[in-house]
């Protein structure tokens, strides 16, 4: 029966629903895979509706997961903390493209 489970129901999607399944998760993705590294002020302003605590949540999951990290750009002031996706969240920002290209075809 065990076989079958296996044959039938691959289980490692759930990881990855548990990450990116959240709302505000794959549009984060998608806003570093298409502007770079950005702060989280930026980061606010485009996502219109999410809370400062929902988004420090999400960049926080993001970030355990490996997806993103924070990196130190040089501001006017010194460094300043930002945001920008890793290798592995390139290329997740590469799968869910056509996704999007697909939502708005419809």
């Amino acid at each position: 029966m065990s076989q079958f489970c296996d044959l039938i129901c691959p289980c490692p999607p759930i990881g990855l629903i548990d990450v990116v399944g959240k709302k505000w998760a794959v549009c984060v993705v998608s806003l570093l895979g298409k502007y770079g590294t950005l702060r989280f002020g930026p980061i606010q302003k485009c996502l219109a509706g999410v809370s400062p605590a929902t988004l420090t949540t999400t960049l926080r999951s993001l970030e355990r997961a490996r997806l993103i990290g924070r990196v130190a750009t040089e501001g006017p002031r010194g460094p300043v903390r930002a945001y920008a996706l890793t290798e592995s969240g390139a290329s997740l920002y590469e799968s869910i493209r056509p996704l999007a290209s697909w939502l708005q075809a419809k």
